[in-house]
Order: C-alpha cells, then structure tokens, then sequence
C-alpha cells in the first residue's frame, strides 16, 4: 500500500510541476499581456534588428532587402524606453549605418534609405547613441587559432577543491564580458549571471541546491545563471530559455579556465518551490529560468587537487552520421 502511494505521490508531483511550467511561462514569456512593455519591446526590437544583420552578413546581400523590418524599427524605436538599455538603440544605428554603406557600394539609391538617413540624424543626437550593430570583418587569426581552442575546451573539467580566497571584482567582470560571447537566438541575450560571495548567501543558496555536500564550505565564490522568459514567446520556444542559459553557462566555465579559474556547475533539477526559494535567497528578478550554479575559484594546490576522470562514451555511440553513400543506421 505504502509503495502504491508513493507512486501516485510521484505522479501528482510530475504533473503540477508541469502545470507550474505553464503557467510560469505563460506570465512571463515575451507575447504574455501581463509582461512589462519595455521588457516586452527590448527583445523585439533585438529580434528583427539581429534578422537585418544577418542579411548584412550574406556574401551578396540582395538590395533592399528587410524594408517591413526597418520601416518597423524606425517606429518601434520611438516609443522604447531607452532608459530600460541603450543596447537596442546602438545596435539599429550601427545596423542602419552599415545598411546604408551597402547601398552606397552598390549605388543605390530609394526613398527607404533617405528616410533611413533622417531618422539616424535625428535619433543619434537625441539620445548621444554610439552604434554598434551591424557586421565586422574577421581575421585569418580568429580562424588559425583553432588548435589551441581545442585544447581549451579538452582540458577543462569540473573541479571540487578550491583555494579560500575571492575572486578580484575585474576577474569576475572580465569572465563573464567574455561569456557574453556565446550564441543567442536571434541575439536575444536572455542568460543573466548572480554573482554570490557573502558566505551567508552562499550557504543558503547551496543548501537549496543540495548537491554540492561534501565541499560546500569550500565555496566562496558562487554564479547563479538564469535566463529570462521575456525574451521568448509562444508554444514553440518554450524550451529556449535553457538552451540559451546553457550555451552562456558553458562559455562562461570556458572563459573561467583560460583564467585561470577552476569551476564546478551545479544542476538546478528542483521542484518550482525550491525554485522559488533559490529566487528568494538570491534577489533573483521574477520570470528567469534558473539554469544551473558554477561554484568557482582558484584551483587548490597542485599536490592537493584531484577531479573525477569522468570517461566519455565512445564516439560510435553517439556519432550517428548520414554522408554522401552512407546508409547508416542509429544504433
């Protein structure tokens, strides 16, 4: 009877959980009416101004292309709180500006690109914008270096032994500026990063996550990654929160290593009540996914440090590969 219970127990719990995603989702994704209008036209507006860049980016960009979506950002960009972030603003001028050389290249002229113009005068001296949109050339060096990247990402592994001192304020920053790098769908930028050092923070937080026994007094430095749902909307990118949070959080255990600094992430799998108190805990804003935790610092003394050997599958395992004349299978 006892395990009978259990299991509806266990069944009840998978299904209000299930239901807490919903509803979650549905207050505080990107379309939902009870969102806030400024957070709401934030992502929009990266949205369809990421969609002209990756127009720019073609090796031939067809001329005049995406006019809906410029004749859209040029009105949307008057009724958006620049207060809320600049970020919006800079990217549509540094956009437009490279929009605009395009044309000039190819020698074209249209009424688009004049309204284009006047709005670029106006908006930049109004709000003092510095643009930073558009497309950037790259180096031979941003592709030569690969090998070396290779090992980076090889040699990184989760480590449980950290020395008791704190991160320098500028290591944190400079971490976490280079994780920023990681892809975002459609440059949404939704992952946000909690940085924790207060040992009575730490240690509330921790205990909510409960896996971490047996080296969590040993951690003094503390991420809390999240990724918000406002920067998503309807049925389909439900689960692109995580997928978001997840590529910031490896970049940013990435940009930790080739500093120099160990890191260990922590999963998040909890129910929306601990959920909820790791929210509380933490000041962390509602209508954020939690991602996971990355108990970081410097790594304990050689002589003293050990990490799981944690051995990978073999590659035919998880290859599974469809080339010119291969019929393979899944196995």
């Amino acid at each position: 009877m006892a395990e009978f219970l259990d299991k509806i127990r266990k069944t009840l719990l998978f299904v209000t959980e299930y239901f807490s995603d919903a509803v979650s989702y549905f207050r505080y994704c990107g379309i939902s009416p009870l969102q806030d209008p400024s957070r709401k036209l934030f992502y929009k507006i990266l949205i369809e101004a990421h969609a002209l860049e990756k127009g720019l980016s073609l090796a031939q960009p067809r001329p005049l292309f995406g006019v809906s979506k410029i004749r859209f950002l040029i009105s949307v960009l008057d009724r958006y709180d620049i207060s809320f972030s600049r970020l919006p603003g800079e990217m549509v001028c540094g956009i437009f500006h490279a929009y605009l050389n395009l044309h000039q290249s190819l020698g074209v002229s249209d009424p688009l690109l004049h309204d284009v113009r006047a709005f670029l005068t106006r908006y930049e001296r109004t709000w003092d914008i510095t643009p930073n949109g558009g497309v950037r050339q790259l180096d031979r060096d941003d592709y030569d270096q690969i090998p070396d990247a290779a090992r980076l990402i090889t040699s990184r592994h989760s480590t449980r032994m950290f020395l008791p001192d704190h991160l320098r304020l500028e290591e944190v920053e400079r971490v976490v500026h280079i994780a920023q790098s990681s892809p975002s769908q459609c440059n949404r930028q939704s992952a946000k990063a909690y940085f924790y050092q207060e040992r009575a923070d730490i240690d509330r937080l921790l205990r909510l996550q409960a896996g971490s026994a047996g080296f969590a007094q040993d951690v003094n430095n503390l991420f809390v990654i999240t990724s918000e749902l406002a920067a998503w909307g309807g049925a389909q990118q439900r689960n692109q929160a995580y997928v978001d949070g997840a590529l910031f959080a490896m970049n940013l255990m990435l940009a930790c290593h080739a500093s120099g600094i160990a890191s260990c992430p922590l999963n998040l799998a909890v129910t929306h009540k601990t959920g909820r108190a790791i929210c509380e805990a933490g000041a962390i804003g509602e209508g954020e996914r939690l991602i996971m935790m990355i108990a970081v610092g410097r790594p304990a003394h050689r002589d003293r440090l050990k990490i799981a050997r944690s051995p990978r599958r073999p590659l035919h395992e998880i290859l599974v590969t469809k080339l010119i004349g291969d019929h393979l299978e899944p196995r």
